[in-house]
């Protein structure tokens, strides 16, 4: 069993509910920061009797939106905070302090939950009000077919969100096959069936990103202005990597058969190979492969993957048909000692797959082209973002 979370927007019916919404969540917000004040003062002992005696009838007398409810779920949360300060021994200086504005709902909050919409309350006296939404057709889908938690609503960006959390069973293995896939810097991903997914849309846009950063930090860097827009842009980086690895990533699990996913473990990678040649390489640290890996585990539960990580040592230089050191890269070639010549990314991916299933000969030389030419890919898949164009548009127009 698993959980799968979607942000979702929040569209009230009218300006009223949205403004009761904003004031409870900002009510809430500054009276579990009060809350905090009191227990980190008073020092009380951390139980659930104690902390009610100290908070539950201050924080009443001062609210004008929370009721009951609500009071008691702050309890519960700051209560949680302080056990766990004192569990992880932190020495803290000061109370912990919420900034963003968000609520774990519970039943005697909203009714009624479902893709249609969702029944929250809206005044003091527990009147309840419809809030609905648009659905992509896969989050209407998990509607109708996995059970549903208790969501979160937050505030952000002016606009109310719900996040939604489904919990997912994990579903059975058609077959314990393995699927190599090598991640690199050429091409984003090369999987051992043959399928690869082009890097070079990728870097060329992150170049551009790069290069607006560049442009503001050479202006005035204690200008408002400047700061906000360069904040704005590193939030359209991230978006746009993310973007791209789950486009990339869904493509991967729709067409595959195998039950299992090997990866190489590049943990440190960018640390590594700055220990090793004594500087930076620029085209490996702008390629998330964190995130990669982050994002194909989440999603591989719903397709009933198992995702494993092996060693990356010497997987681009071993001979994928002997599992020796007999032949030679140069680039993006692999010369085997039988005269044959491979496309080296495929020839990596293929060694992962056999580390991970942990066999040594996989692919016989009777089933390599006999040519030995370089197109053993099936696919160059192009992800087009077109998104991205507007991203780079929108930057340009307002730093230039």
């Amino acid at each position: 069993m698993c959980e799968i979370t979607y942000n979702i927007k929040l569209n009230f019916e009218n300006q009223e509910e949205h403004s009761f919404w904003l004031n409870l969540l900002t009510e809430q917000k500054d009276m579990l920061n009060y809350a905090s004040e009191l227990i980190y003062n008073n020092k009380p002992k951390l139980n659930q009797k104690d902390i009610a005696d100290l908070i539950y009838y201050p924080i009443r007398n001062k609210a004008k939106f929370l009721n009951a409810q609500c009071v008691c779920k702050i309890e519960r949360e700051v209560l949680n905070i302080f056990r766990t300060i004192k569990s992880n021994k932190h020495n803290i200086k000061s109370a912990p302090e919420k900034k963003n504005l968000s609520m774990r709902l519970d039943k005697r909050l909203y009714s009624k939950f479902n893709k249609n919409g969702i029944y929250l309350i809206s005044n003091v006296s527990m009147k309840r009000c419809k809030a609905t939404f648009n659905l992509y057709p896969k989050i209407e889908e998990m509607f109708n077919k996995y059970t549903l938690a208790d969501p979160l609503i937050f505030y952000k960006n002016n606009e109310f969100y719900l996040a939604v959390t489904f919990k997912v069973s994990e579903q059975v293995k058609q077959n314990d096959n393995t699927l190599g896939i090598d991640l690199g810097c050429r091409r984003l991903v090369t999987t051992s069936n043959g399928d690869a997914i082009k890097s070079t849309d990728y870097l060329r846009q992150k170049r551009k990103i790069r290069y607006l950063k560049r442009i503001l930090n050479s202006k005035k860097k204690n200008s408002h202005s400047a700061r906000t827009k360069l904040k704005k842009i590193k939030n359209k980086e991230h978006y746009y990597s993310k973007q791209y690895i789950e486009k990339s990533v869904n493509y991967i699990l729709k067409n595959t058969k195998e039950s299992n996913i090997a990866i190489e473990d590049l943990t440190k990678i960018k640390k590594k190979t700055y220990k090793k040649y004594g500087t930076h390489n620029n085209r490996i640290s702008q390629i998330p492969f964190y995130m990669f890996k982050q994002i194909l585990t989440y999603k591989a539960t719903l397709y009933g993957k198992e995702v494993k990580t092996v060693s990356p040592a010497f997987t681009s230089q071993l001979d994928c048909t002997t599992n020796k050191l007999d032949g030679k890269r140069q680039g993006c070639r692999y010369y085997s000692a039988k005269g044959y010549v491979l496309d080296a990314d495929w020839n990596a991916s293929i060694n992962i797959k056999n580390r991970a299933e942990n066999v040594k000969h996989l692919i016989s030389y009777d089933k390599l082209p006999l040519d030995g030419c370089l197109n053993i890919l099936n696919k160059q898949v192009a992800v087009n973002q077109p998104i991205v164009n507007e991203i780079i548009s929108n930057s340009q127009a307002t730093t230039l």
